[in-house]
């Protein structure tokens, strides 16, 4: 038998002490403790909540966070040299195309094999004048043609893979006063054009038909948008140059989230080209910050535009850019940016 030590005649035995109150706690005690932690870790949870969401539909951006983490950047691969102020840039899955719009001198298109080497150019139509400067370039998932839009003729040409040229791009509706810039294409070959013409700047999405299906950024006061690019899962990437920004639309249409103009991580001074690689990361050529920066799109806890670093730096060394524009990626984990006051490719690998 367990319990107090007891005297024969009564009452307890010699030495021991009455017990004065409770030996521990009740059950009941406990756990209303337990609840209130538990109800005040939800409601900071909550309350966490809410400031990122007002957060958000605020600035339309993620919270900026001290130095961030830069994880799974490229490494400085190689240059290619012979083009005069290169702009815009494409290149096929495989790697073996890199097309490079060349700016200055003979104004067109060079194509560079795999290795670096110049083995074609495409130049423009003899038959409307000598006004060309070729600025951005998208190759047609479909048919493997090369886009190149003329912003002096205000026009795009097309190329066949080796850059002879075929033909002028024909919309199936004349749009007043387009300006047709920043090129790019869905895996279904839909045909996406920043145009800095007509009543508001926008990008403009159109089928196989040259039909205009879709407008991006009308509403969202864009300011002479050049890059423009396009995820697997068709989300659609804009260079807003002007404004600095870099906005994320769903295929819908509807805003997802932006990057704004700043000095501090992340933020954007005069963002150009753009491409996303087959791990839907985010890449932009920033002209005055001397560089390129790497987002991701999440959806956690909201949709936004994550920042993951920064590659680059103003300088004539290999890995260092004087005004970047053009980037874009290959099938093979390499990114192509155009560095455009050094007259060369840079050639970036995971």
């Amino acid at each position: 038998m367990t319990g107090l030590a007891a005297n024969p005649e009564g009452g307890l035995a010699p030495g021991v002490e009455a017990p004065t109150g409770d030996l521990e706690p009740t059950r009941d005690d406990a756990g209303r403790r337990r609840r209130w932690l538990a109800l005040l870790a939800l409601l900071a949870l909550l309350l966490v909540l809410i400031g990122v969401a007002l957060w958000y539909f605020i600035f339309r951006q993620p919270i900026p966070l001290p130095n961030p983490t830069q994880i799974d950047l490229p490494f400085y691969s190689t240059s290619f040299y012979g083009a005069a102020n290169p702009v815009g840039i494409a290149v096929s899955p495989d790697g073996s195309r890199v097309y490079v719009a060349q700016t200055e001198g003979d104004r067109g298109v060079l194509v560079f094999d795999g290795a670096g080497n110049v083995i074609a150019a495409a130049t423009p139509p003899t038959s409307t004048g000598v006004d060309h400067v070729p600025v951005w370039l998208a190759i047609d998932p479909i048919s493997s043609e090369l886009y190149v839009s003329d912003r002096p003729m205000g026009t795009i040409y097309v190329y066949d893979r080796d850059g002879q040229y075929a033909r002028e791009v024909v919309l199936a509706d004349r749009i007043p006063g387009w300006q047709p810039m920043g090129l790019a294409f869905d895996a279904t070959g839909n045909l996406y054009v920043s145009n800095f013409g007509g009543t508001a700047p926008r990008v403009e999405m159109f089928d196989r038909t040259l039909t205009l299906v879709r407008t991006f950024g009308e509403g969202d006061r864009l300011a002479f948008p050049n890059g423009v690019a396009v995820d697997g899962q068709g989300n659609v990437f804009i260079a807003d140059s002007n404004n600095g920004r870099l906005l994320a639309y769903r295929p819908d249409g509807t805003l997802l989230g932006q990057v704004g103009r700043g000095t501090g991580k992340g933020e954007l001074a005069l963002p150009r080209g753009l491409a996303v690689d087959g791990r839907s990361r985010i890449y932009i050529g920033d002209s005055t910050g001397q560089g390129v920066l790497v987002y991701r799109l999440t959806d956690e806890p909201i949709p936004a535009l994550e920042y993951l670093g920064f590659f680059g730096g103003e300088g004539i060394a290999d890995g260092r850019f004087s005004f970047p524009n053009g980037v874009a990626a290959d099938g093979r984990g390499r990114i192509y940016v155009s560095d455009t006051n050094n007259d060369r490719v840079q050639l970036w690998s995971y």
